[in-house]
């Protein structure tokens, strides 16, 4: 074996002057032949890269006699590894060839693995919190799995491509509170997980590629500050599982026809801080015929905050059978606050709905910023599938600047006569809506609840039968009272005496302020048995914001 240590003088043409074009071209030649001489080649420690002899062991020795920080070179090749190729190196550098596209196998450096568990493992569960192998890096290589022990995706595409499989219990790379992981020109296909990183923080992908993987990439217990330039997904089941995180950056990605009906492409669960920024969205053919519920899926089960997704592309198909969508939803929000969707192109009117709200949580709050020249047959963007906040905020560019949309209106009314007994005070059933813009009133328990604060204008009218001469009928607000009986108003709108058989009618109005979440509703009382009168233009509520 070459002593690899040694130092090497790098001869180049030229007196510095303006150098010709073979000259140039002589140099260059000259600078990746001394870097072959500088690095640590595999072939050196008997790895032959024909595909059929095992390399596991000539890789690991490459790996175990080389110091932190040393360049290792795997020239254009098969390499066939079986068990785990184990790295406990600070900062090396491992760099393949790469010529084309990777999956015409030829003149790339192709990592074939036929084991289980992880194929590269950086560190090991057992080291203390954040004191991994960092800044080990991957450069120009396929890592891809071909073995016999497979399972089936869920992704249509994948199968109709006959890619639809992946390594049952595999990784294609596993960093184990390291981080500082370069990957750079890198193909990972065909494994459980294709990067999985635990405590594995400020990593950088560049020009990387995801394809055919149960689960494309994972972080998870404080693997923060993850940056991703130009990242390329392709079929798999779930691309993106951000999990227990701060901080994840990807510009300029593509996401191209993951996801299942039972798979989500993106999931982002109990994280903080993470933007899209130019990134192209495409949902799967027409011709699979089914529908993947969102393409983003926010806070599942635990909080997630500040995901902001920017100049977003949507390629999503025309629908099939002419009413179903390939993708229902772009985004679909459980437990999310500042979620920030700003601008969205190409085909969105192929969702179903731009904006999902799922599950029952009181944190759900997302802010729409778009030309919007695209609408849904319910002139709305977003569909509330819980009973949660649903809070959408929507700004829309236009000539005439920033139109907000979205702002609180509501118009319920009493819809069956409701009899008020002698000498007590009974919630008005306003249980018919005219008009909600947020989804806020609650028609069961007539009663109407903010989404956000602010201040609010509100307004009643109350229509009864004739009543006796000289009957007191009073009108009251209650604020965030749960007691039907016994409890006090918070304003009284009106207190009246009436005299002679005539219509009796109530009304009041008042602004004031309110936070989000509290809630109103209307009460009345009368001295003597009445019955109030239904209908929407003579018993009704309406709520406005100013």
């Amino acid at each position: 074996m070459a002593d690899f240590t040694d130092r090497l003088k790098l001869n180049l043409s030229g007196t510095g002057k303006e150098l010709t074009p073979q000259q140039l071209n002589d140099n260059f030649k000259a600078i990746e032949k001394e870097f072959m001489e500088r690095s640590v080649n595999v072939s050196w420690f008997g790895a032959a890269g024909d595909g059929i002899q095992d390399d596991t062991a000539a890789l690991q020795e490459l790996i175990n006699k080389t110091p932190d920080y040393s360049i290792l070179h795997i020239p254009s090749g098969r390499y066939k590894i079986t068990s785990t190729l184990q790295i406990g190196k600070q900062g090396m550098r491992i760099f393949g060839i790469h010529k084309g596209r990777y999956r015409q196998g030829k003149g790339v450096t192709s990592i074939e693995y036929y084991g289980t568990g992880p194929c590269f493992q950086i560190g090991d569960e057992s080291l203390p919190s954040f004191s991994g192998f960092q800044n080990v890096q991957f450069h120009d290589l396929s890592i891809r799995y071909e073995g016999a022990d497979r399972a089936t995706l869920n992704n249509p595409f994948s199968q109709s491509v006959k890619r639809g499989y992946y390594g049952k219990g595999t990784t294609g790379i596993q960093d184990w509170k390291g981080g500082g992981v370069v990957l750079d020109n890198v193909l990972i296909e065909h494994f459980e997980t294709a990067f999985w990183g635990y405590e594995s923080d400020v990593n950088l992908f560049k020009c990387t590629e995801i394809n055919y993987n149960k689960i494309g990439i994972h972080l998870q217990n404080r693997s923060s500050q993850f940056t991703s330039i130009a990242l390329f997904t392709l079929g798999n089941d779930t691309a993106l599982d951000l999990n227990s995180s701060n901080g994840a950056r990807f510009m300029a990605s593509q996401h191209i026809k993951d996801g299942s009906p039972s798979d989500i492409p993106i999931l982002i669960n109990d994280f903080m801080n993470a933007e899209f920024i130019g990134c192209w969205f495409e949902g799967l053919s027409r011709e699979h015929k089914v529908t993947v519920p969102s393409f983003i899926q926010i806070g599942a089960t635990k909080e997630t905050k500040n995901v902001a997704l920017r100049d977003s592309i949507l390629a999503i198909a025309d629908k099939y059978d002419d009413t179903q969508s390939v993708c229902n939803y772009f985004v679909d929000v459980v437990i999310g606050k500042k979620v920030l969707v700003d601008e969205v192109g190409g085909y969105p009117r192929n969702l179903k709905q731009l904006i999902c709200f799922s599950g029952s949580s009181s944190t759900q709050q997302v802010t729409l910023r778009s030309h919007l020249d695209f609408s849904y047959s319910n002139h709305r963007y977003d569909e509330n599938n819980g009973t949660g906040q649903a809070l959408l905020l929507v700004e829309k560019y236009s000539n005439n600047g920033i139109e907000h949309l979205n702002e609180t209106f509501v118009k319920a009314y009493l819809g069956l006569r409701q009899n008020i007994p002698a000498g007590s005070w009974q919630k008005v059933r306003f249980n018919q809506i005219n008009h909600d813009e947020l989804t806020e009133f609650d028609g069961s328990n007539s009663r109407w609840r903010a989404k956000r604060a602010g201040k609010y204008r509100i307004q009643v009218y109350v229509s009864t039968d004739p009543q006796v001469d000289g009957n007191r009928t009073r009108l009251a607000l209650h604020l965030n009272d749960e007691q039907l009986a016994g409890s006090s108003a918070y304003a009284y709108l009106d207190d009246r005496v009436i005299g002679g058989l005539n219509y009796g009618a109530l009304s009041g109005a008042m602004e004031l302020r309110l936070e989000a979440n509290s809630f109103i509703d209307i009460r009345v009382f009368s001295q003597n048995a009445v019955d109030i009168l239904p209908g929407g233009g003579i018993t009704y509520l309406t709520v406005s914001r100013i």
